[in-house]
């Protein structure tokens, strides 16, 4: 299986504690990964997406699920985007 890359820039991201993770005991999600606080907006697009994670021992990788396949998000991308989104307009 080829890694993909996220290839649009991140227009914002905010943190949003899931509310039912739906949690293995192992800590991660029936459909593999473990959901983060993080949301992000893609350029050009009006959905919101959740950051997953894969984490094998001290390393994790972090993700976003766009038609069902996992796309690697790298973590300056996310320190890197454009703006913040606190709750209200930007």
């Amino acid at each position: 299986m080829a890694v993909e890359y996220l290839e649009k820039p991140i227009d914002r991201k905010r943190v949003s504690i899931p509310k039912n993770r739906r949690l293995t005991v192992d800590g991660y999600t029936p459909r593999a990964g473990s959901p983060s606080d993080w949301l992000i907006l893609l350029e050009g697009e009006s959905r919101w997406r959740r950051v997953y994670c894969w984490q094998f021992s001290n390393a994790s990788t972090l993700f976003v699920r766009i038609g069902g396949q996992p796309i690697v998000v790298r973590d300056y991308e996310l320190i890197e985007a454009k703006r913040e989104y606190n709750g209200g307009e930007v």
